[in-house]
């Protein structure tokens, strides 16, 4: 990868100005990802000086800036509060507290990368990705959008809600790319369960959550059943890592026990 120059912009303006002056622009974020690029670039755009790297916890919800570290977004009691701590948790099975001091939240957001262990919890609260100049839109539309980016991610805001969250990575080593993960939340809204490392990126299981929050109780039978809804709807791969086989087991057994451990 080839950077020709850099630029460090003064305001979200001059961000967004610059960032569009040519197709290969691009926005810096921690760049701990950035430098598995194979691509020449004609522009980097820093962010840095535009107060991004922030955590503001409000009423009803919780802002985060895109430039906040995921070791500041591991730690924050605000964060662990979430789930009982389920999202707290798969930030830190990312790599090691090195890198986590480095990568950004809003870089592991913005390159849809199918072996996140973050996209795949995230999925399962009520978030918004707020842009600039174009506003907000959920994760889950932001993951299905085609195409290049032209606008700014600024801030992940998460929906305070009060239930509990699951969530499991299946690696070879604490330091390897997730062979599968799997998130579950039981909340308010119902549920939601997300796979990701399929090894596409993470997804939303949603026959298997239909089927379930239009039940007034869940037993094992209905557990049992929301598994093979997931199995059935949910495309599974095979790469180096894993075979495909290999990835459905894991989600049979995994999907079940998280159920299990989020319905109170």
């Amino acid at each position: 990868m080839e950077i020709k120059n850099y630029y460090r912009a003064k305001t979200l303006e001059d961000a967004y100005l610059k960032l569009n002056e040519h197709s290969s622009n691009i926005i810096a974020g921690g760049g701990a990802w950035l430098k598995m690029s194979t691509s020449d670039h004609e522009t980097m755009v820093d962010l840095s000086g535009l107060s991004l790297n922030q955590i503001d916890e409000r009423k009803d919800s919780i802002e985060i800036g895109s430039l906040v570290t995921l070791r500041d977004f591991e730690t924050n009691p605000s964060i662990k509060a979430l789930g009982k701590g389920y999202i707290s948790e798969a930030a830190g099975s990312v790599m090691g507290v090195g890198f986590r001091n480095v990568a950004s939240i809003g870089g592991s957001i913005i390159g849809k990368f199918p072996f996140s262990d973050l996209i795949t919890p995230l999925l399962t609260l009520n978030i918004k990705l707020k842009f600039y100049p174009e506003g907000e839109m959920t994760l889950e539309e932001y993951i299905k959008s085609k195409g290049r980016l032209s606008s700014i991610l600024t801030h992940i805001i998460i929906e305070k809600e009060n239930g509990k969250g699951y969530f499991k990575k299946v690696g070879n080593t604490v330091l390897d790319f997730s062979i599968l993960n799997i998130a579950i939340y039981h909340g308010i809204h119902g549920y939601r369960i997300a796979l990701g490392s399929r090894p596409g990126v993470g997804t939303l299981a949603h026959e298997a959550m239909d089927y379930l929050n239009q039940l007034k109780t869940v037993s094992d039978s209905d557990i049992n059943q929301a598994v093979e809804l997931v199995l059935n709807h949910i495309r599974f791969g095979g790469n180096e890592a894993a075979e495909e086989s290999y990835r459905r087991e894991l989600a049979k057994v995994y999907v079940a026990r998280g159920l299990k451990e989020v319905t109170v």
